[in-house]
């Protein structure tokens, strides 16, 4: 079935659809044959242009109401409403109207109004009396401009014009359907309009304007005035300048051309592309997010204020001559401030403070965000409640070293949260946060000791540097507090916000959109967390001296030690995921120290930290009598020899020496021996009495063994 059209849309109306004008061309069976501004034809479907007019989304202008509208701009000189020209200009329209109002009432009495009728005095005294009495206000021709009478012999001066110029008057009210607009007095019609026909300068003084303009549109912000003095003293005037008597243009007529240069273009020159885009560029008013969590913005600002690094009263004793009134490194320093909101509810998610602006920051920025905040809450002794983890599905910074950079893109990637860029140097792709950074510098840190300004020479007397008072954690609870119990809880006036406070638009986001997404545990580990490479052993593996364990863990174990990577969340560290070094398995381990659990990766290293080192006076007395314990179970013992003897030193030599005896080997030299027996024959008998004793030569000397052999009687001692 054919779709008949329900609005009236005639050949040759222009379609606004869309901010594109169309010129209906002619109908045919699908639609409207329409042609655009650069001559594209298409055709535009009955039920779309319908459809569009319904939603009061499609203009549509016949071509009497186009003609009606370029002759009503042609005739007023670029008017179309009365609201458009100037207050003076509206009162004399609204005189004039008047009049005119009770001309009609006249000839609704039977009177024929024309120019001699209108022209008598009685007539336009009534026409005054009626105006005021039409309009109400006895005031309505006073200050007014419309044409007065000018005195003359035979009637006086009177405000109300003659009877031609009301005729007239009422003429062009009709056929302009009756738009007030008409009825002004049209000054800005009167002169040259066209600027080169306006302009009396030559050709070549225009040039010199023009270049003198130029040169001062520079980013080194030239002044116009010594400009103007070095270009005519750089341009020479022409032979046929000099013959028609013209010179250099005046300095007053190049800041009159000036002062016809747009200031947006003006800026560009003197102020650079970026600078104008940041302070002139329009601004953000759609609305970017409407669930909690749907779309984060964080950013990272220097803030303008000093801190004591250290935390504690400084005093040492010092010389006078080695006494400096510099600060030494480190003592004193501006921190930076990494910040995390929700588009959707303006809440703050997660704020720190640190030296430095690396990865690392940006990736406790997550955590924080990602995490609840009741630490933060109870440790700067917070009134109200702050904003509940949530599951990022986007996030927006800017191009910050903290936020730009492969670590941060991998963790959000790894988390199924969506890294949006936003372009370096453009304000409005982040203005919520911007917004949030300087609420805290304004409303903050200008309240406390240290605060150095907006910008460089913002407090000319104050001495920041002197003045520095607080520590980070002091400058962290400043914030915390104002992030929690004030911006959270007070009216927003941003774009979607329509004054209400973050929480009751957090609290507007759950009852429209549901509960929030919830984080997860495992990906924060893997993605946010810290990463270790360690080996397993039969009490699971140990982080950082935190100890973790786990039946699968032991199990996988087997009495090997093998090769893992440990993530942990320093926020939560009750648990960690292991994951086997080029393997697939993911286990679960849980803190085995079980008084640790309820603390942070950083609580815990403080509280082991404090504990290896204690008290230094303390530790000194308990050394000396652990050493002195060991000396008395040494001395009882008596393993160790007593060190005051030299043999005490000499055992080592010994040994070495007996050692060097066990290497020895020694070597025979190779000789003959005589009364060797030949082989096999050495068991042999050669004698029929073997066992039988030969008596020697020594028996046959002696004569009587017996006595010979005796020892002499002892007769007397030898002591």
């Amino acid at each position: 079935m054919t779709y008949r059209p329900k609005y009236k849309v005639t050949d040759g109306s222009d379609l606004i659809l869309d901010g594109h004008t169309w010129r209906v061309e002619v109908k045919d069976r699908d639609g409207y044959l329409v042609s655009g501004a650069d001559g594209e034809q298409t055709t535009l479907g009955y039920q779309r242009v319908d459809r569009a007019i319904e939603n009061n989304k499609c203009e549509v202008i016949t071509p009497k109401e186009a003609e009606n509208q370029r002759q009503l701009l042609e005739f007023t000189g670029g008017f179309g409403n009365i609201d458009q020209t100037p207050d003076i200009e509206q009162r004399n329209a609204r005189a004039r109207q008047a009049l005119i109002m009770a001309m009609d009432r006249l000839e609704k009495e039977g009177q024929k109004l024309t120019h001699r009728y209108l022209d008598r005095v009685p007539v336009r005294k009534a026409l005054y009396r009626s105006a005021i009495e039409i309009s109400g206000d006895v005031s309505l021709f006073a200050d007014v401009n419309i044409g007065p009478t000018r005195r003359s012999g035979d009637e006086p001066e009177t405000v109300v014009p003659k009877g031609r110029t009301l005729a007239k008057l009422r003429e062009l009210y009709i056929r302009f359907n009756r738009n007030p607009v008409v009825l002004i007095n049209r000054h800005n019609k009167k002169g040259v309009h066209d600027p080169e026909r306006a302009c009396k300068l030559s050709e070549w003084q225009k040039s010199v304007v023009r270049y003198i303009l130029g040169a001062f549109q520079s980013p080194s912000k030239i002044d116009l005035a010594r400009l103007y003095r070095l270009a005519c003293a750089k341009l020479q005037v022409p032979e046929e300048e000099a013959v028609r008597n013209v010179g250099h243009p005046s300095i007053t007529t190049v800041r009159n051309w000036l002062a016809g240069v747009p200031s947006l273009a003006q800026q560009i020159g003197r102020n650079g592309l970026r600078h104008t885009k940041n302070t002139a560029g329009g601004g953000a008013t759609e609305i970017r997010a409407f669930m909690f969590g749907e779309r984060a913005a964080m950013d990272q600002a220097y803030l303008s204020i000093f801190v004591d690094t250290t935390g504690k009263i400084k005093a040492k004793i010092i010389k006078a001559e080695d006494a400096s009134k510099a600060f030494e490194e480190g003592e004193l320093i501006r921190i930076w401030l990494h910040v995390m909101i929700d588009v959707a509810t303006r809440l703050p998610l997660g704020w720190i403070i640190s030296e430095t602006a690396h990865s690392d920051q940006s990736m406790a920025l997550l955590r924080m965000a990602t995490r609840d905040k009741s630490r933060e809450v109870v440790k700067y002794k917070c009134r109200q409640e702050a904003a509940p983890p949530a599951g990022l599905l986007m996030t927006v910074a800017d191009n910050g070293s903290a936020t730009r950079n492969g670590p941060v893109y991998a963790a959000q990637m790894g988390m199924g949260t969506v890294a949006q860029l936003g372009r370096t140097h453009h304000s409005n792709d982040n203005t919520h946060i911007e917004r949030l950074i300087g609420s805290i510098e304004w409303d903050v840190l200008r309240f406390e000791k240290g605060y150095v300004g907006g910008r460089p020479g913002a407090l000319p007397g104050a001495d920041p540097v002197a003045d520095a008072r607080l520590t980070p954690n002091d400058v962290m609870a400043v914030i915390t507090r104002y992030l929690v119990d004030e911006y959270a809880h007070t009216e927003h006036r941003g774009t979607g916000m329509f004054k209400a406070t973050p929480w009751e638009k957090f609290e507007q986001t759950i009852e429209d959109y549901g509960p929030i997404e919830p984080p997860s545990p495992e990906a924060r580990r893997l993605y946010l967390g810290y990463k270790k490479t360690v080996s397993t052993t039969s009490e699971g593996v140990l982080f950082s001296h935190l100890p973790y364990n786990s039946h699968e863990l032991l199990k996988f174990h087997d009495d090997t030690p093998k090769k893992v990577n440990v993530y942990l969340d320093p926020d939560f560290i009750d648990e960690v995921t292991v994951q086997p070094v080029r393997g697939k398995k993911i286990i679960k381990a849980e803190l085995s120290m079980t008084a640790l659990k309820d603390l942070t990766f950083e609580e815990a290293a403080k509280v082991m930290s404090d504990a290896a080192q204690g008290n230094p006076d303390r530790r000194r007395i308990n050394d000396e009598m652990v050493r002195q314990a060991r000396r008395d179970r040494v001395d009882l013992s008596g393993m160790l020899p007593d060190p005051n003897l030299p043999e005490s030193y000499r055992t080592l030599a010994q040994l070495e020496k007996k050692a060097e005896a066990l290497t020895h080997v020694g070597f025979e030299p190779d000789r003959s021996y005589s009364k060797a027996v030949a082989p096999g024959t050495i068991t042999k008998r050669r004698k029929p009495k073997p066992f039988a004793i030969e008596r020697t030569e020594a028996h046959k000397d002696r004569t009587d063994p017996g006595v010979s052999g005796r020892l002499k009687p002892i007769t007397e001692s030898k002591l």
